[in-house]
């Protein structure tokens, strides 16, 4: 049943996305705005955010392979920050364009860049002050007109978990044009800086592995588990790490079975014994934690779509967050109100809710976090030290997307009435009422999960 409604789900989206480009006049598959996008001339006064100017040549971007090109980073430390100014970094990279329905969506481009030395060696990089590695994601908020949506959550998430995406504000130009406002964010990789997993497994099979879900068939080096294999999962689960150029036969197979032992288990009779149970194959820290901040932010996607598990050797299973655009009453096609559970029913949590001593972790955790980490005058100011930290930027990026205000970008609630804002500021406001609203609803009825349990 689970799998029926999901794909009846997933044509609504496609159909409807088909809606939207139309709507939208089409975008330009090719180039980093749209046709109908204004344009802003390179010479600007200074900012305060740190530049990435990417520089192509005037190559076409592409989203299935790579383009060379070369990237450079304005980060002035007087904050003084032009396309003109010194860079700080010009190296050799490749660029792509990245995501799902934000590519065939939205008008503004997300990129994906790898820095290299030469062309056969990469180069890592710390950049605009984060941990060393060669490979970046470059989020350019469309459809959240607040732009601090994957910020928050994100920055929530690494205060909890072991690892978390790292992120920084920047403003990007891609071959000369300027392309607003973007959220440089590490991608969930392997890395001393980032998941920190064994290079070298054992000659078992037995190795340290990133798997990651999505829709069947999207990506590659799918593999097959207990879970997909007796319907008590969706999606497909692929192999990130070890690389394809890496992996080898007996790893998958590996994997396979370790990933089937979890789930079997799980799914099993004996599943909520402290000893032989789940809890001798996951974290359930991190589970918890995953679980908690995905609630939060009111994520229907989460352990169905983008969703990240990961293992080093030796250790035991955790979890991965990404991608937030979508929080908080942002999803395009649905209007989700605040006062519901998000996760209740998601791959692996629909059996873990089934444990009192999971829910008992869940809820004692969330109450730990209210007091003072997630309070809301502590989520609050965190979206006001952002907008502040954006400053005149915020106009520069509505100079060229200003015109999604004036656009229906989200469907309307249940009465009828507009979700989109119609400035920056409204977004603002918009996100702070659901926050409120959110927190409160998950105040007052954290503990009806334990509804859920059967022991």
């Amino acid at each position: 049943m689970k799998k029926i409604i999901l794909c009846v789900l997933a044509a609504a989206v496609l159909l409807t996305s088909v809606a939207v480009i139309s709507h939208l006049g089409g975008a330009d598959q090719s180039q980093g705005q749209s046709p109908g996008a204004p344009q802003t001339p390179t010479a600007r006064e200074p900012g305060n955010l740190p530049l990435i100017l990417i520089d192509t040549n005037g190559s076409r971007i592409y989203k299935e392979t790579t383009t060379w090109g070369e990237v450079s980073v304005v980060d002035q430390a007087n904050g003084q920050n032009t396309p003109a100014a010194q860079p700080q970094l010009t190296t050799l990279a490749t660029v792509k364009y990245r995501g799902n329905s934000s590519y065939y969506i939205f008008d503004k481009r997300q990129y994906r860049i790898k820095l290299f030395q030469s062309e056969t060696k990469s180069r890592k990089y710390g950049l605009l002050g984060m941990g060393e590695h060669s490979e970046w994601v470059l989020y350019g908020p469309f459809l959240d007109r607040s732009l601090v949506r994957n910020k928050l959550v994100y920055d929530l998430s690494r205060e909890l978990m072991d690892w978390a995406p790292d992120t920084r504000y920047c403003e990007v130009y891609v071959n000369g044009e300027y392309q607003g406002i973007y959220l440089a964010v590490e991608p969930v990789t392997n890395g001393a800086a980032r998941l920190d997993l064994y290079e070298f497994g054992l000659l078992s099979g037995e190795t340290a592995y990133l798997l990651r879900r999505e829709r069947v068939g999207t990506e590659e080096n799918a593999i097959s588990s207990y879970g997909t294999v007796m319907g008590k999962t969706d999606n497909e689960l692929s192999i990130s790490y070890p690389t394809k150029s890496k992996l080898s036969n007996a790893q998958v197979k590996w994997i396979e079975r370790d990933i089937s032992a979890f789930e079997e288990t799980l799914y099993g009779d004996g599943f909520a014994d402290p000893e032989k149970g789940y809890a001798a194959y996951i974290d359930v820290d991190s589970f918890v934690e995953y679980y908690l901040i995905n609630e939060l932010a009111m994520i229907p996607d989460a352990s169905h779509l983008s969703t990240y598990l990961y293992k080093n050797i030796g250790g035991k299973l955790k979890m991965a967050v990404w991608d937030f655009n979508n929080g908080f009453d942002n999803y395009p096609w649905t209007d989700y109100t605040t006062d519901r559970f998000f996760v209740e029913d998601g791959n692996w949590f629909d059996r873990l809710l089934q444990d009192r001593a999971f829910v008992d972790q869940v809820v004692a955790r969330y109450r730990e976090l209210r007091r003072e980490q997630w309070s809301d005058e502590r989520i609050l100011g965190l979206i006001d030290g952002y907008v502040e930290q954006l400053g005149d930027a915020v106009d520069r990026n509505f100079a060229v997307w200003g015109y999604t205000f004036e656009e229906n970008l989200l469907s309307k609630d249940q009465a009828g009435n507009s979700r989109d804002p119609k400035s920056f500021e409204e977004a603002i406001a918009m996100l702070k009422d659901c926050i409120l609203a959110r927190t409160a609803f998950l105040d007052e009825n954290i503990e009806q999960l334990y509804t859920h349990c059967i022991n």
